[in-house]
């Protein structure tokens, strides 16, 4: 021990002389000789020799040689490995193949080497760990994106297999790493679409396919897909819009083209059951069906004008008009279409019945105002001009009524509804005349009333008290009677009888010749009327008799049978523009006399100017 110790002091006292020596030469600038390459590496080594004695664990040379020596061993053993592993794989002997690719990455981890391992486990599928291994190739070389491509297909392959294995909710996990890996690849998110679809999540499967068309508008086989989504949604109007869109991108695209088919199918199945239910009376579930018809297919304008008329019949105007202008704007071009007159037909019936419904509610401004809409566009249309002269009646404004009444009379010179109407107008005319003195123009009006409309007993009363006023007796006696054959309830004519057959009993006026003249008078009037198209008079039966039957024939006919005839829904019928003229003036007289009985003084200290009403003599009261 105490030997060593020597040693090892004798030893580092002489390398310390050395370090002193060396010293003394550098501060000396100078050595003693200049020493050659070789015998700097002889004094190199005789110093290792002095410090270290015989160990080599220093010599850099030694080492760098022997690290040289087993990297080449290492790397022709990795090859041996890899070589092995290619025979292998080339037989079939698939697993023997991966250990030795396994070997050979252990040994060096080459990009090859992955590869060749990965398509080993691949081919035994093993997607896993083939996956794998393409990405620990692809961490040796990132920028390789063929690559990157062979990874995202291995996990397609992966992604199918769990498909087809009902695997979905993995699938679905394999098929989204690949999308990820190349999101421009549309079979990898329509294998996610189908993979949603399978497990029944079809709201985020819309979802996905709008997100899809945000980036690939341009693909038709997305259109399809979500419109079949649509359709599973009952969502029909966007169904047609994605159908309509693919067709548009591709006319010969066999899907798009066998799901309209079934869109149009389905619309017209709709329509008919519309129609079938319009005809039985349920309007609202016929609207129901042709909605649905047009949700199907909004190409078709026949199923807008349908919806139209149900419209009208429930007295949605609004919705109606808006139909038909929606098919006039697309069929403009085509203004002598059978589509765009009969279109342009519903909407005058509909302003009409528009207008109808706006007179009966009292909204007289309005009506006229839809009904001038309606001449505006047709103006050969007589049931037009009557209604709004109804409305202008209904306003008092007899003027214009009779001007659009004698309008549509121009148009059609036989119409009932029209002469019933102008001759109720001329006998308000003629009242107004009688109380404003005028009786000879009173007499006129009343007498064209009655050639308008020979029925109405109360023409005959008012002509025959104005002539009365004239001192035309003999006329004023053969109205009264012919009033009185007329309507024998009119209790307005026995003042008048009394007065003008003063002493005279019925019995006695009912035979004289005054009757006699009044009832031959009165045949020929109603054998000329226009209603009547055989003779009115029968010898076998009384006059009254006759009478009253054809009068409530004629005044009993409701709207249906007058829209018949004019051809337009009317705002009012014979029988209730009667009361309605009689009811308005009994109220018009009603509110004189209260005024003038009831009404209390006003009291002002300005002077009072007097006024005197004072009947004419002779002056009847035949406004009740």
């Amino acid at each position: 021990m105490e030997e060593a110790k020597e040693e090892e002091q004798r030893e580092e006292n002489q390398f310390q002389c050395l370090v002193e020596e060396d010293t003394i030469m550098l501060e000396a600038g100078v050595f003693p000789t200049a020493l050659t390459e070789d015998q700097l590496t002889a004094t190199t080594e005789n110093s290792r020799q002095n410090l270290f004695g015989s160990s080599k664990i220093f010599h850099l040379d030694a080492i760098e040689k022997k690290s040289y020596v087993m990297s080449d061993i290492i790397n022709n053993q990795a090859k041996k490995h890899y070589e092995k592993g290619n025979i292998l794989f080339s037989m079939g002997q698939l697993e023997e193949a991966v250990i030795s690719f396994s070997k050979a990455l252990a040994l060096d981890p080459q990009k090859e080497f992955y590869l060749r391992r990965a398509e080993a486990y691949l081919m035994f599928g093993d997607f896993q760990s083939s996956v794998l291994n393409y990405r620990m190739a692809s961490n040796l070389d990132p920028s390789d994106e063929e690559l990157v491509s062979q990874i995202s297909h291995t996990l397609y392959i992966q992604g199918q297999y769990l498909f087809e294995v009902k695997m979905y909710g993995e699938a679905l996990e394999v098929f989204a790493l690949a999308s990820e890996l190349r999101p421009a690849n549309q079979y990898f998110h329509m294998r996610s679409i189908a993979t949603l679809l399978a497990l029944g999540r079809l709201e985020d499967c819309l979802q996905y396919v709008n997100k899809q068309l945000e980036v690939a508008s341009s693909n038709p086989e997305l259109y399809i897909l979500r419109a079949r989504l649509h359709d599973r949604f009952s969502n029909v109007v966007s169904c047609y819009q994605d159908t309509s869109h693919a067709l548009t991108m591709d006319p010969s695209h066999q899907e798009a083209l066998s799901l309209m088919s079934t869109l149009m199918q389905r619309a017209e199945a709709a329509k008919v059951r519309a129609v079938n239910k319009a005809l039985e009376g349920n309007v609202k579930g016929s609207l129901d069906c042709i909605n649905l018809a047009i949700d199907n297919n909004p190409t078709e304008l026949d199923y807008y004008v349908f919806r139209g008329t149900l419209y009208r019949r429930v007295k949605n105007f609004n919705a109606a008009i808006d139909d038909y202008l929606y098919v006039l704007d697309k069929v403009s071009n085509m203004k002598q279409s059978e589509t765009y007159l009969e279109t342009q037909r519903q909407l005058l019936l509909t302003y009409n019945d528009f207008a109808v419904h706006c007179y009966h509610k009292g909204f007289y401004e309005e009506a006229i105002l839809l009904l001038n809409q309606s001449i505006k566009e047709e103006k050969q249309e007589k049931g037009l001009y009557i209604n709004r002269g109804d409305c202008f009646l209904r306003q008092s404004n007899l003027d214009f009524a009779l001007l659009d009444y004698e309008q549509a009379q121009e148009l059609d010179p036989e119409d009932w509804c029209i002469q019933i109407r102008i001759a109720a107008i001329n006998n308000e005319q003629g009242l107004l005349d009688h109380q404003n003195r005028k009786y000879q123009q009173a007499e006129k009006r009343f007498t064209s009333a009655i050639e308008g409309n020979p029925y109405m007993s109360q023409y005959y009363l008012h002509r025959a008290k104005t002539q009365e006023v004239l001192r035309h007796i003999t006329g004023s006696q053969e109205d009264t009677v012919t009033s009185l054959l007329l309507d024998i309830r009119n209790k307005q004519i026995i003042p008048l009888l009394t007065h003008l057959f003063p002493g005279k009993s019925m019995d006695e006026i009912m035979t004289s010749k005054v009757i006699e003249s009044a009832r031959s008078k009165l045949n020929a009037s109603l054998q000329a009327s226009t209603p009547l198209t055989s003779k009115v008079l029968q010898h076998r039966q009384p006059i009254q008799k006759q009478l009253k039957d054809q009068s409530n024939e004629i005044v009993g006919r409701d709207k249906e049978a007058q829209k018949e005839a004019c051809g337009f829904e009317p705002c009012i019928n014979e029988k209730d523009l009667y009361e309605e003229i009689l009811a308005r003036r009994n109220m018009i007289n009603q509110g004189i006399k209260n005024f003038l009985q009831k009404g209390k003084p006003l009291l002002v200290n300005r002077p009072k100017l007097r006024i005197v009403l004072k009947p004419a003599e002779n002056f009847p009261d035949f406004r009740k």
